[in-house]
């Protein structure tokens, strides 16, 4: 990504932008938090457990040490049996605890989500070029290697003035009985664990802040990928307009079939035309195409084709073309007229009854294509 790049990224990230991110595994997180939280809760398992943990090695004790006789004759299986219990109540509570924090703190940074497609394989990923190009780098490990030590310097430098606070009770614990000296010891090592965690909170902490800094310059869009998501979530433009001139190419095609099966069309007299079906099964009669201009030229030859009686009634043209959708009966307001219409026809019909269908159909369409008075 180049500087301009970077200074065309002034539009805030939209939360499809986002959501991209989170699924390609780019969110915020700080490398050193999941090894602190495992710390601390080991650290933390440990001192609850504290006495559960003395009493299992005074237990071992007992079956080594304290049994000696045993261990030279070589039975071994009770020093087995001490020895894993041991390890299991001083290791067990700690590695679960340590283990569940990182999990914790890892869902904490990147959130639970469920995302398969990272964890399949894919060849750029089994290709180690690229990453061992970015390994090597100069540039990169340079970087690398600065921060480890500043983080090592950091840490080292707040465990040693912690040191030099307990340095004084240290060096008098020679003249101190088993216990004293024991407590003395354990005060001590807690007191410069605890400010050396602190201090790698400090940095795991400002890591996070700065990989949220960075992850929000980089989700940061310029204008033109701003105009593009919204095309792609409003759909293209151009895509659109094909699919509803596809739409109205079809409902035309199918309208334009049911004039075929129109009892008239009635017009305006070539710039509205209206073509009505009225069977047996309509309890009304029913709008079943309309249009305009070249649309209603279209309508009226196609019942010029299918010999349907076309009859000149303006007002009842217009008023229908306003009124009644296709596909919808006609209004009570509009059965006189109607009617009108029809019983023209029917009479007509009754002189033609051939007119509806076949070759004289033309002919009887010219004929009938005159102002209804």
């Amino acid at each position: 990504m180049s500087e301009s790049d970077d200074d065309d990224r002034t539009h805030d990230p939209t939360p499809q932008r986002r959501e991209k991110f989170r699924k390609e595994g780019q969110v915020a997180r700080s490398r050193d938090a999941g090894g602190v939280a495992s710390v601390l809760a080991a650290g933390a398992a440990i001192a609850f457990t504290h006495d559960s943990i003395r009493r299992a090695f005074e237990e071992l004790m007992r079956a080594t040490i304290g049994n000696a006789d045993t261990l030279g004759r070589g039975e071994l299986e009770g020093v087995r049996t001490a020895l894993a219990g041991a390890a299991l109540r001083a290791i067990g509570p700690p590695l679960v605890a340590a283990s569940m924090a990182g999990v914790i703190v890892g869902f904490a940074q990147a959130g639970l989500h469920l995302e398969l497609d990272l964890a399949a394989p894919k060849a750029e990923r089994l290709n180690p070029i690229a990453k061992l190009g970015q390994m090597l780098s100069p540039k990169h490990a340079m970087g690398e290697i600065v921060l480890a030590l500043a983080k090592v310097l950091l840490v080292g430098v707040v465990a040693y003035r912690a040191l030099l606070d307990e340095l004084p009770a240290l060096i008098g614990l020679g003249a101190a009985d088993l216990p004293t000296a024991t407590g003395t010891l354990a005060a001590a090592v807690v007191h410069v664990g605890l400010h050396a965690i602190g201090a790698a909170s400090a940095i795991a902490l400002a890591d996070y802040g700065w990989s949220r800094f960075q992850l929000e310059k980089r989700l940061k869009m310029t204008l033109q990928e701003l105009k593009d998501e919204m095309r792609q979530e409003d759909g293209d433009p151009k895509v659109k307009g094909r699919m509803r001139a596809r739409a109205r190419q079809l409902a035309r095609s199918r309208m334009m079939n049911d004039v075929k099966n129109a009892a008239v069309v009635v017009t305006n007299p070539t710039h509205v035309a209206v073509a009505l079906r009225y069977d047996d099964t309509d309890p009304a009669p029913v709008v079943v195409a309309k249009g305009h201009d070249h649309v209603a030229l279209a309508i009226r030859r196609e019942a010029r084709r299918a010999g349907i009686p076309i009859v000149e009634s303006r007002a009842l043209a217009r008023t229908l073309d306003a009124e009644v959708p296709i596909g919808k009966p006609s209004r009570v307001e509009h059965f006189a007229a109607v009617a009108k219409v029809l019983a023209f026809v029917y009479a007509l019909r009754g002189r033609k009854p051939t007119a509806r269908r076949g070759a004289a159909g033309p002919r009887v369409a010219r004929r009938v294509q005159q102002p209804l008075t």
